[in-house]
């Protein structure tokens, strides 16, 4: 609250400042905080739709990648301003999920239009994350707000 209550205070100053307070709230954008959405033109996302969220493969291989694809559309009465992103849900060691999140896109989408999207994510171990074997999940996030999920299976 105190975060936000001094970004509110700040944006708008210059674009300098703007950047540097929405540097500074990304935790609380990634998270889907609704007021810091808002604080940034992210309105609510009822006439959102997101439709056809598949995965390219059922099973993926660690080291491999995952394709999926989606479209979004809404029935806004005008252009809106949206916050994009996709969550993997990774298996952890201890056999729950832990969410990630990334960004897709943040911008202003036309109202009635279909827009597609595809996206490859890759599961190879890193330095900074070790991939486990199981069921895992993408979730596609608007403007904080999961809007479609769908389950596939990481093998060794």
């Amino acid at each position: 609250d105190v975060a936000l209550e001094l970004a509110q205070k700040w944006i708008g100053k210059t674009t300098e400042t703007d950047w540097v307070v929405k540097h500074a709230c990304r935790t609380l954008l990634k998270k889907g905080n609704q007021k810091a959405m808002r604080l940034f033109g992210f309105g609510a996302v009822e006439d959102v739709k997101i439709s056809d969220l598949a995965v390219k493969y059922e099973e993926v291989k660690i080291g491999e990648g995952q394709e999926f694809s989606f479209k979004l559309k809404h029935s806004a009465a005008k252009t809106i301003k949206l916050r994009l992103e996709f969550g993997v849900y990774y298996m952890k060691s201890n056999g729950k999920q832990n969410r990630k999140v990334f960004q897709l896109s943040e911008k202003e989408y036309e109202t009635n239009t279909v827009f597609e999207f595809t996206k490859k994510q890759h599961f190879k171990n890193l330095t900074t994350r070790k991939h486990y074997a199981g069921a895992h999940k993408i979730a596609i996030i608007v403007n904080g707000v999961e809007k479609s999920i769908i389950e596939f299976e990481v093998i060794k």
